[in-house]
């Protein structure tokens, strides 16, 4: 791997941060030319019918946010498991169990706080001053106050949901992805190695079967696991295979969330007819999230590319672009569309001018949550 402090690897911060974008570039796509998500279902919205193009096409993976949802997962997953690897292998480290109880115990704050913060914001803004408003999609009923606590607090991070918010449906994964991950890193040190890829296996179907997204957390150890073995050191031969994943990786990044599949995707969709359950999309992703990861940990180049400062600065602002992203859209984006369509400016020019400026907001403001409501958190964290 890349030269990297103990602390921190450097290339995840700037893969998160694309990862979040593209995240809040996937939803403002369901709100101005949806159908980059829906296909031939919805009328085209922009010229050369790009926006239809963009639901089947390869390219559509800079707006396919299920895909960067699998990479943003597996980040998690991974970097969980590197620093157990990292803790169990330290020398003279009689401390680590608890170091990993810690990280355990304080996983559900760091994750509660920002995101309940952000729901109360959003639920009060949508409850008392501008409720006028039509609903951002999937969010059309209003919760009670003590409802969307529930949801906020409680259910999200049990099972999939989206009431309190829609981006939130996928923290589940996340959290209790924490918990699997640290249970598989934990495996990798039993002695007798030749059991690991048996058990791997057997735990990769269990949680597929349960849910596709675990599939994540299983793929996200492993390649942990690869990296801190040294088997994907940076070399000269690395370097070039690492082409093969990284193409490969965000072509099934590209695989259609919904619209019909054509050109290869076509065979991939049949295959999802013989999978249990009709699984696929899904699973489809995290195997293309996989490759993704595993040819930037055998690129070096590519690792630096990723350790830019200004996408280390996006990725450390991830959080806050996260839970603020539909707030902005719904409460900012909204009018200023309407103002720019109203003096008869281009629809196609209209989402141009739109997503610049939101993108500018939603940057300030999630650099401002980082330095206050984030800021605070990680000083509370250090005194538990």
């Amino acid at each position: 791997m890349a030269a990297q402090n103990n602390k921190r690897i450097a290339w995840i911060d700037g893969l998160k941060g694309i990862a979040c974008l593209l995240i809040f570039t996937h939803h403002f796509s369901l709100e101005y030319f949806n159908g980059a998500y829906f296909g031939e279902l919805m009328e085209s919205k922009l010229p050369f019918r790009l926006d239809i193009r963009l639901s089947y096409e390869p390219y559509g993976v800079l707006t396919n946010g299920n895909f960067w949802v699998c990479v943003f997962v597996m980040l998690a997953a991974f970097l969980t498991a590197v620093i157990v690897l990292r803790q169990c292998a330290a020398p003279q480290n009689n401390s680590w169990q608890e170091k990993l109880s810690g990280m355990i115990i304080k996983r559900y704050v760091r994750l509660v706080v920002p995101c309940g913060i952000a729901g109360v914001l959003y639920w009060l803004l949508r409850e008392y001053l501008v409720p006028g408003f039509s609903c951002y999609r999937g969010l059309e009923n209003i919760l009670t106050f003590v409802k969307m606590l529930y949801h906020t607090f409680v259910k999200m991070w049990i099972v999939p949901d989206q009431e309190a918010l829609g981006p939130y449906w996928m923290l589940y994964a996340i959290f209790w992805g924490t918990f699997i991950a640290i249970l598989l890193a934990l495996a990798t040190r039993y002695s007798r190695k030749w059991t690991l890829p048996f058990f791997f296996a057997i735990a990769s179907l269990l949680l597929w079967a349960r849910d596709e997204y675990y599939l994540c957390v299983v793929v996200g150890v492993l390649l942990a696991w690869l990296a801190e073995s040294g088997v994907l050191k940076d070399n000269r031969r690395n370097r070039w295979l690492a082409v093969v994943p990284l193409a490969g990786g965000l072509y099934l990044g590209g695989y259609p969330s919904f619209a019909a599949p054509v050109f290869f995707y076509q065979y991939l969709g049949k295959l999802c007819t013989h999978i249990y359950a009709n699984k696929g999309i899904a699973t489809f992703h995290t195997l293309g999230a996989g490759l993704l990861i595993l040819g930037i940990l055998m690129s070096g180049p590519v690792q630096r590319g990723l350790s830019a400062k200004a996408l280390r600065w996006l990725g450390s602002v991830s959080m806050g672009v996260f839970v603020l992203h539909v707030t902005v859209m719904q409460f900012v984006g909204r009018p200023l569309r309407d103002w720019l369509l109203g003096t008869g400016m281009d629809y196609a020019l209209m989402v141009l001018v739109v997503y610049l400026i939101l993108t500018a907001i939603l940057l300030l403001l999630a650099w401002g949550f980082k330095n206050t409501v984030e800021r605070l958190l990680e000083k509370v964290l250090r005194r538990l």
